[in-house]
């Protein structure tokens, strides 16, 4: 019964996702615990968002910014790097009111047009993002207010972010996998919520072209507002 829930929540994270850039990751992984063990939560929920990522950029690909992707892998592949060595020596309990607050001011904080841009400013993110998601496994609304800042369409923006999240589950999957993470206990649940995800995706992306520009974006805004608001509540809980 838990598995057929988990791939129903899976399916719906998934649309939610696709529509809006982000949130789903968040969605799905706040109702494993208990469902499976925990060690698992993570490599487990990292493999099902590299699908969900994966089917939703392949959807929309001629929408990709690809000059924002190869910094950002670069930086990702460092940040793994780091991040396996320190992976059982670092306590993760206060990262999502960091991660939280540092979200709300990105988000909220006015543009300001006449500082210069920071050269090699999405490989960083990419180190960072990836880092923090082996320890708290979801981090997707951390480089979405950066995205924004970049005046991307609705379309560019949200198939170039599940293009960085693709490589970023990707390299973190990976790196449980070398870590010595066994992932055959959960290949047929991970069969149906990626189906679940895959589906997800499609119906996602064809619901995204119905909502206007302008409420897309505020939508959106809000969307990472709440998200940010969600992790730095629930430290201690």
């Amino acid at each position: 019964m838990s598995e057929l829930f988990l791939i129903l929540v899976t399916f719906v994270a998934s649309t939610t996702a696709a529509v809006v850039g982000l949130g789903g990751g968040i969605l799905l992984i706040s109702v494993m615990p208990g469902l499976i063990p925990t060690f698992a939560i993570i490599p487990v929920h990292g493999m099902v968002q590299i699908f969900s990522n994966l089917t939703r950029t392949l959807f929309g690909l001629r929408h990709m910014v690809w000059s924002l992707f190869a910094p950002f892998v670069a930086g990702a592949v460092l940040g793994a790097a780091l991040g396996s060595v320190l992976l059982v020596d670092i306590s993760s309990d206060y990262l999502p009111l960091i991660i939280g607050c540092f979200i709300l001011l990105i988000t909220w904080a006015p543009t300001i047009r006449s500082v210069p841009r920071i050269p090699g400013k999405f490989g960083i993110i990419g180190a960072v993002q990836t880092f923090l998601s082996l320890f708290v496994g979801v981090v997707g609304p951390l480089n979405m207010p950066f995205l924004i800042r970049e005046g991307l369409s609705r379309d560019r923006l949200v198939i170039t972010h599940s293009t960085q999240m693709t490589a970023v589950h990707i390299i973190k999957v990976s790196t449980f996998f070398l870590l010595g993470f066994t992932f055959a206990p959960y290949l047929y649940l991970m069969a149906g919520m990626i189906l679940a995800a895959t589906l997800g995706s499609w119906v996602g992306t064809r619901c995204r072209s119905r909502i206007p520009e302008a409420l897309f974006r505020k939508i959106l805004k809000w969307v990472v507002t709440l998200l940010a608001l969600r992790m730095i509540l629930g430290v201690g809980i």
